[in-house]
């Protein structure tokens, strides 16, 4: 792991959120995807985002998450056990560990989060000093999204939200008070809005899917992109067949829902302010185990 002055600059880490429990399919995190465990598939994806400063890992401190942190050990990134069931509080605790200004939240169940989002996502976080920046719609389906979320917000969405806030869905108290942040949407790079495609990982059909996805783009060390999976899914119509009849999480279809509100509701007028930092504390990037970083 490398580390560098921060220069006063907004640290922006990815925390990617998995652990061994599911209702639907437990132990997904670790279902084979080419011969690699998912989350190493997931992690080393992230990674590779040249905007970020760093990624890490936030799973639970139940024993059955080993096998998670080991993963992340071998890859250089960070791992970091907290809360079992609050995922907002093991998110906003790792971020703190990490030294984060914002998070870029990623799920451990979209081995495919594209990549091109996430550094627009981040670009426009910044640039408008915003809490929340995120694509509104039913893009979230697919399961392709990350979001930018400023600690502040974190902070503030836990202090004031109950039980449900804080949940896997945990930008919701945000969605439900827009006024109380500064929110910038933002769309989809061109050609990856696919509603019709599920790239999530949540039941036996979706891992089928993944799997075969992954036989095919999958060669040695190299990134297989969001836009290669939906290119093949163009191809081989028989493929996007494995899970099509699968209905999406009521949590989604929820988030979904207030979007209309977000999109509506005024803009908190306030600007963001920047988190207080120990002088000269350090910058990590992550890195992969061969110290390689793609771009």
């Amino acid at each position: 792991m490398r580390f560098h002055p921060l220069d006063g600059e907004p640290r922006v880490v990815a925390v990617v959120t998995a652990r061994m429990a599911s209702k639907r399919y437990p132990g997904k995190a670790m279902v084979s995807l080419a011969g690699r465990p998912l989350i190493e598939v997931l992690l080393e994806r992230i990674a590779s985002v040249p905007v970020l400063d760093s990624v890490a890992l936030a799973t639970s401190s139940r024993p059955e998450n080993e096998p998670l942190v080991e993963i992340a050990k071998k890859l250089g990134i960070p791992p970091f056990q907290g809360d079992e069931e609050d995922v907002l509080r093991r998110s906003l605790d790792c971020a703190h560990h990490m030294r984060a200004d914002h998070v870029v939240r990623v799920t451990g169940d979209n081995p495919l989060t594209d990549l091109e989002t996430i550094e627009r996502l981040v670009t426009l976080h910044l640039s408008g000093r915003a809490d929340y920046t995120y694509v509104p719609g039913d893009a979230l389906l697919m399961g392709i999204l990350s979001e930018v979320i400023s600690v502040r917000a974190l902070e503030r969405s836990w202090e004031r939200g109950d039980a449900r806030h804080r949940s896997e869905l945990m930008t919701l108290y945000i969605k439900e008070h827009p006024r109380e942040f500064k929110i910038r949407t933002a769309t989809l790079p061109e050609g990856l809005y696919r509603p019709e495609y599920r790239l999530t990982v949540d039941e036996p059909e979706d891992v089928a899917l993944m799997q075969a996805l992954f036989d095919r783009l999958a060669s040695a060390r190299r990134i297989v992109t969001t836009r290669e999976a939906l290119a093949l899914l163009d191809r081989e119509p028989a493929l996007a067949a494995l899970n099509r009849h699968l209905k999406h999480k009521p949590a989604n279809l929820r988030s979904v829902s207030l979007d209309g509100g977000i999109v509506a509701a005024p803009r908190a007028t306030r600007s963001a302010r920047k988190p207080a930092r120990a002088k000269g504390a350090p910058r990590a990037r992550a890195k992969v185990a061969a110290g390689r970083r793609r771009k």
